[in-house]
């Protein structure tokens, strides 16, 4: 006599569901939790020529945001929203970073001279913090979104600040043009 052992389709189901969810979780992890805090500050491009003004510019190439559907502006995709932080991390105000309807450039910022933190979203990365220096007449470019810096292959790799992943985001800053808020 032979005995047979039937297994049980409601475990079956429920080994199914738990390994589903623990699937789901992990990947769910990869992206949504992560926050990288960055410790070299971006600049302005070396080659940038200053204005006569008084304050500098911030443009942060955030990872793009299409919306919800239905939304007027959901055809045009525009750059995240990010938070501008002082350099000792106190939230100054929080930049929608959208220029117009139609267009999908990022919001140029007006700033006093220093250091300041952003806090954006980084395409294919997840939210990261950035130190940026901001000079009087010139603008200080962070790109999160997987653009193109301008110049950057003609550089040193030292010249450039990039994410864990290699994904260049930026200038460094010139340590001789540090200064505190």
């Amino acid at each position: 006599m032979t005995t047979r052992t039937l297994i049980n389709p409601n475990h079956i189901q429920f080994f199914n569901s738990v390994l589903l969810a623990c699937l789901l979780g992990a990947a769910s992890g990869c992206a949504i939790g992560r926050q990288t805090i960055l410790t070299t500050p971006v600049g302005p491009a070396p080659s940038a020529l200053a204005s006569t003004s008084q304050k500098g510019q911030l443009a942060v190439f955030s990872a793009l945001d299409r919306g919800t559907p239905g939304d007027p502006e959901y055809a045009t995709p525009h750059h995240s929203g990010y938070s501008l932080l002082s350099a000792d991390g106190t939230r100054l105000r929080y930049v929608y970073n959208r220029v117009s309807t139609f267009n999908e450039a990022p919001e140029l910022v007006t700033l006093s001279p220093g250091i300041y933190k952003v806090t954006a979203a980084a395409s294919a990365f997840g939210k990261v913090t950035v130190p940026v220096l901001i000079e009087a007449g010139k603008t200080t470019s962070v790109h999160l979104d997987g653009s193109e810096l301008s110049g950057w292959s003609r550089g040193v790799g030292s010249e450039f600040v990039s994410l864990p992943d290699g994904l260049v985001i930026g200038w460094r800053a010139r340590e001789d043009n540090k200064t505190t808020q």
